[in-house]
């Protein structure tokens, strides 16, 4: 997932720059990502592989296999709900490959559906906004406009990933207190925060700032079936209100970053932690930045490689791909969607134990929620002004 989670720190650095909060999904932009290489041959197919790490298909599609299996649908309502499903929209001028969609309802156990995008696109529009809205429980709304659809589209391809999580330490709702929050530009904003004193939770420092782990209750296991849901949210808290920029340039967000690095995080009492409640929702284009990141073959008009999913006689490229995303953070837990639509310096955790340790996000920070086990990003966002 690391090429997915590059685009989303530049998509983080862009809207840093511009004062403004954001939430983007990896594990969301990963998938569509995915799916374009199964459907693709030649370059594009290896320039694909190449950026998702993957040296063929095959090898593409068993990760693929064991991500969905991390993001199964949890039948634990009450204290965790997970949805990863994908929906594919064809016009009716058009079929699939016979292979293509074999392989993209086994694996991807995608939704395919026929319309009519020259005569029907109101239809069509409304197909994809209700599945959105129904796969992300009410979250996103509404991933497209009419105007999305022209005579030319061929095909809409999108991924929803939905997580609901009951942290497995609650916030009592009478310790949630009004308080300032400073912003970048050294403006204050009076907003609730949610409040815990003396709680151990999992904490480290870096020279940039403080981290500390939150996690979730788990989700239903079973040894034979299901695997083990250890999903969890990382606060990176910087020491000085405007430091955000700085560690965002620095920090190096992969799979070894937690490997080598947060599971340093020790297990200590937390003397008072503070975070501010939020909900908002980010809308991402992604093509001009997956173009700068080196994904540039797809979105070229007379690309001719994408046959393996279409039949089709003129050439069929990707004209355009964004995401959608809300999160919500309360007493309860965490409540986040997203929805992906396709028309080094390291920082060294270390621990010191001072008498008294307080993590009072009370400035601008990153966050990412993660599943532990398997290592999945699902969500990575700045919050730089909760009101």
């Amino acid at each position: 997932m690391d090429f997915s989670v590059q685009v989303v720190k530049h998509v983080i650095q862009e809207n840093l720059a511009k004062g403004e909060s954001v939430v983007c999904s990896p594990a969301s932009i990963d998938a569509v990502l995915r799916i374009l290489a199964l459907g693709s041959e030649k370059s594009t197919r290896k320039q694909l592989l190449n950026l998702l790490g993957h040296d063929n298909i095959g090898e593409l599609n068993a990760a693929s296999t064991e991500l969905a299996k991390v993001l199964k649908a949890s039948e634990d309502t009450k204290t965790l709900e997970v949805s990863y499903v994908n929906g594919l929209w064809l016009d009716q001028r058009f079929t699939l490959k016979a292979e293509f969609e074999k392989v993209l309802k086994e694996v991807y156990h995608a939704q395919v559906s026929v319309v009519d995008f020259i005569n029907q696109p109101d239809e069509a529009v409304k197909e994809a906004n209700l599945w959105a809205e129904k796969e992300t429980k009410g979250l996103i709304k509404e991933i497209l406009e009419e105007k999305s659809i022209s005579e030319g589209t061929v095909l809409l391809l999108a991924n929803a990933l939905y997580f609901k999580g009951t942290w497995l330490k609650p916030f009592n709702q009478e310790n949630t207190e009004n308080d300032f929050f400073n912003l970048l530009d050294g403006h204050k904003v009076r907003v609730p925060f949610l409040n815990q004193w003396c709680e151990y939770f999992s904490y480290g420092t870096t020279n940039e700032c403080q981290v500390v782990k939150m996690q979730y209750e788990r989700g239903p296991f079973d040894p034979y079936t299901t695997p083990i849901k250890t999903f969890s949210m990382y606060i990176f808290l910087p020491y000085e209100r405007n430091g955000l920029a700085d560690l965002i340039e620095k920090i190096k967000i992969d799979k070894d970053m937690f490997e080598k690095q947060i599971v340093k995080l020790e297990y200590v009492e937390i003397t008072k932690l503070s975070i501010p409640k939020f909900k908002f929702e980010s809308f991402i284009p992604l093509k001009e930045t997956m173009k700068q990141l080196g994904l540039t073959l797809p979105f070229e008009e007379n690309c001719r490689d994408f046959s393996e999913m279409i039949n089709a006689a003129s050439p069929v490229y990707v004209g355009n791909m964004f995401q959608k995303c809300c999160v919500e953070t309360n007493e309860q837990g965490t409540e986040a969607a997203a929805v992906t639509v396709v028309s080094e310096d390291e920082l060294g955790f270390s621990y010191e134990a001072p008498p008294e340790i307080n993590f009072v996000a009370n400035h601008p920070f990153m966050f990412i929620i993660r599943e532990d086990d398997s290592g999945a990003l699902l969500f990575i966002g700045t919050m730089l002004n909760p009101q």
